[in-house]
């Protein structure tokens, strides 16, 4: 049995096998995110496909009135962000580009960018594709966070997050005890 064959049967179903090699023997890609200029992000994907380089960035369409008309507009969801599919090898060259900024990565992290497990990714494009009203991205807010609200009537109301349900969060403002109120978790900043 060649080594191919004998490859094929101990990966069989795990990993895809091209030019004789499996996913694990060559250097694996990853999905990361890169920080680019605001507004750019369509311009520098198209420079990225020139290159060869995998990427993703998020654009819902949505529909826009104005008085006299209504027109199809792609919005990009999380601005200044591309998703690039590299492998180790190729973050540091990547890097370098002039128009990337720089990657995301954890606070306090040694490597260069951290990954995105590629499940995270196919859900984004499902979500972004499936998905009737606009996708907002914000914050992780956590129970316990101090967090003030940014817009809307309730605008500098501030206090602590005990409770996160969909589109409800629940304060706890002293000596009043418990609020809950419906509100987008855009409109909140976190303090603490």
């Amino acid at each position: 049995m060649n080594k191919i064959a004998v490859e094929s049967e101990n990966y069989k179903g795990k990993d895809s096998l091209v030019n004789g090699t499996s996913d694990r023997e060559a250097c694996q890609k990853r999905w990361v995110a890169a920080i680019v200029q605001m507004n750019c992000e369509r311009k520098i994907a198209s420079k990225l496909d020139k290159l060869g380089i995998p990427n993703y960035v998020p654009i819902q369409n949505e529909v826009h009135q104005w008085s006299d008309r209504k027109k199809k507009i792609g919005r990009v969801v999380i601005p200044m962000i591309i998703f690039v599919r590299l492998s180790r090898d190729e973050e540091d060259d990547f890097r370098k580009l002039p128009y990337i900024i720089k990657f995301v990565k954890y606070p306090g992290s040694k490597e260069l960018a951290t990954p995105i497990p590629d499940e995270q990714i196919d859900r984004l494009k499902f979500i972004i594709e499936h998905s009737d009203s606009p996708i907002t991205f914000c914050r992780n807010i956590e129970l316990g966070d101090i967090i003030r609200i940014k817009k809307g009537p309730l605008n500098g109301l501030e206090g602590y997050c005990c409770g996160i349900s969909n589109t409800e969060i629940a304060l706890h403002i002293e000596l009043l005890g418990y609020a809950y109120v419906k509100i987008n978790t855009s409109d909140i900043e976190i303090i603490k």
